[in-house]
């Protein structure tokens, strides 16, 4: 039994509304996705540089700790050098 007259015409009518309207949403959602995949691109390069500028900052205060760690070093000398010069001109004033 086919179906005819107006009820097949709503039919008809109600399906395309529906696949215009499911068109319209896959157009909606591809243009949604090319801007989410460029947005996703712009984060993970922004992400390497920050990543570089990590590691650039990590050298760099490395380096500095390290010429802290020298520093300390050199005032410790320089303190054990001041004593004993200290010390020598003592007993040459005891001398003289």
């Amino acid at each position: 039994m086919e179906e005819s007259g107006p009820h097949m015409e709503s039919n008809l009518n109600s399906l395309e509304t529906k696949v215009l309207e499911a068109i319209k949403l896959i157009k909606e959602l591809r243009t949604e996705n090319t801007r989410l995949k460029d947005g996703v691109e712009d984060l993970e390069m922004r992400n390497l540089e920050l990543e570089e500028l990590n590691s650039k900052l990590n050298h760099q205060l490395n380096d500095a700790q390290q010429q802290a760690a020298n520093v300390e070093v050199y005032e410790e000398k320089r303190k054990e050098i001041e004593t004993r010069v200290g010390g020598l001109l003592d007993q040459l004033e005891a001398l003289g």
